[in-house]
């Protein structure tokens, strides 16, 4: 049973083009892609624990979770420059499950990108979930390890779908 869905930021979340960036090069803002909010708000409400996998530069990812109001919806957020370990290896997706204390099988990752968010999620032994919305990364699958569980063209889809993991 999942009791846990993970999110990417960029382009999971939050449009990547939309962001904003200050002089010193670091994200201060960006979109949040369409039905975001209302997705979060029915996963929260169906009981599920939400979390965030997220690689990147840690000021820029924190500035745009407060500047988008997402940071009240998780209940952890784990991001590659705090923890010195990023997608695709099995150490980061083990440091978010740990920090919940939930077991992989219990758990779900939600992301875009082929070769960090599935291929880990794999690796660690949870489902995955490839959000396909556009077309800014690879959509080449070239091992089984990259063969994610589930596809999804939009995030109304995901509440659904956790009804059948």
């Amino acid at each position: 049973m999942i009791e846990v869905i993970y999110f990417d930021l960029g382009d999971t979340l939050v449009a990547e083009e939309t962001a904003v960036h200050n002089s010193s090069g670091q994200a201060i803002t960006a979109h949040v892609i369409e039905g975001v909010l209302e997705v979060l708000e029915a996963i929260k409400k169906e009981g599920y624990m939400i979390g965030m996998i997220a690689n990147g530069d840690s000021v820029s990812i924190r500035n745009v979770i407060e500047a988008t109001g997402l940071q009240d919806y998780f209940d952890v957020i784990v991001i590659s420059e705090e923890v010195g370990i990023a997608k695709p290896y099995q150490k980061i997706f083990e440091v978010a499950l740990a920090k919940l204390g939930v077991k992989p099988e219990n758990a779900a990752m939600v992301g875009n990108k082929i070769d960090a968010d599935i291929l880990g999620a794999n690796r660690a032994g949870m489902k995955s979930v490839w959000f396909r919305w556009n077309t800014r990364y690879s959509n080449t699958i070239d091992s089984s390890q990259e063969k994610p569980d589930f596809t999804i063209n939009s995030l109304s889809e995901l509440p659904g779908l956790l009804a059948l993991m």
